[in-house]
């Protein structure tokens, strides 16, 4: 006999609706990335938080801005 917190994928609920926001926000962030990234053609880290766009190369802005991250 099935258990009863037990979903038709073998997974309990809680477990079931975590898988199921796993792929939600995965796919919200491959549509984003398709979207504004490949079909925009914007780069990813366009402007910095002042607004003054970024040079291309990464060594010399982790230099410039002391090595910290944004966030």
């Amino acid at each position: 006999m099935p258990d009863a917190n037990m979903t038709i994928f073998g997974m309990p609920e809680s477990t079931f609706l975590v898988f199921v926001a796993t792929l939600i926000t995965g796919s919200l962030g491959a549509i984003h990335y398709v979207v504004v990234h490949v079909l925009l053609g914007r780069p990813i880290h366009d402007l910095t938080k002042d607004g003054i766009a970024e040079s291309n190369d990464a060594l010399q802005d982790r230099t410039t801005d002391g090595g910290q991250t944004d966030g």
